[in-house]
């Protein structure tokens, strides 16, 4: 499998130093040591970093949200919206990665994104992608969340010189929106859910969107004109309720 360390690099130890000293490390030196031969598993963090070297880590960045088990960022991947996720346990780093927060146009690109850094995948589920190495799990989807149809009477609408929008795959006059998530996750803590009974019980929700065992339900809207009437159908939505649909597998 290809490396998919595509943002690491080795540590600054300059930067490190003060950052042991203020975290009262005793054994500066063997630390330091370490470090120069460690590698990041997922931007410029490893797994059991505390939250404190996690913001230093995406510091000048847009912080969303911070609790004791989660922190979120603003972010932007391939000009799409969406938000940078760490997770944690007893404030260690256990899982992170990328994920919509809402029905955007283009979040299928995510999926080709991770495959051109990432290379193939070891995996190939019903709904998602999967890497792996000794230290990692890397998952991969994205699932229309919201089709907007609009029917015209008599026509048939298809892209034209609109195909770079509408898509070619899309039903006539109809817009696509896409949920997707690019998530990384501690080998040894997915090892661990896998042996538990009711292994959802151990994740938190935006772990579980990570996992992609929560998923948006799809909206479905037909807009058509009949004797200048329109009807509007709807489907669920995420905020409504969310279903679990697969992700990535607890039976290897």
């Amino acid at each position: 499998m290809q490396r998919y360390y595509d943002l690491s690099k080795f540590k600054n130890v300059l930067l490190l130093i003060p950052i042991m000293l203020s975290l009262g490390c005793a054994n500066l030196g063997h630390i330091l040591s370490e470090s120069k031969q460690l590698e990041y598993n997922f931007r410029e963090t490893r797994w059991g970093y505390n939250k404190q070297l996690v913001l230093l880590a995406e510091q000048g960045k847009s912080l969303y949200l911070k609790t004791e088990d989660v922190l979120i960022f603003n972010h932007r991947l391939n000009g799409i919206p969406i938000k940078l996720v760490y997770t944690f346990k007893n404030n260690r780093l256990r899982a992170a990665g990328y994920i919509t927060d809402k029905p955007v146009k283009g979040a299928d690109t995510i999926v080709k994104r991770s495959v051109e850094e990432l290379g193939e995948p070891d995996k190939i589920l019903n709904d998602g992608m999967i890497w792996l190495d000794t230290e990692t799990l890397v998952y991969s989807n994205a699932y229309v969340s919201r089709m907007d149809v609009h029917e015209i009477p008599g026509k048939e609408a298809s892209g034209g010189v609109l195909t770079d929008i509408l898509g070619t795959e899309n039903e006539p006059g109809s817009l696509k929106r896409w949920d997707g998530v690019w998530a990384y996750i501690d080998l040894d803590f997915y090892n661990q859910i896998h042996e538990r009974e009711l292994p959802l019980y151990d994740l938190s929700t935006y772990e579980k969107l990570l996992f992609g065992v929560l998923k948006r339900k799809a909206i479905y809207t037909y807009y058509y004109t009949r004797e200048g009437g329109v009807s509007i159908e709807g489907g669920g939505s995420k905020e409504g309720g969310a279903s679990r649909e697969g992700g990535v597998p607890f039976d290897r």
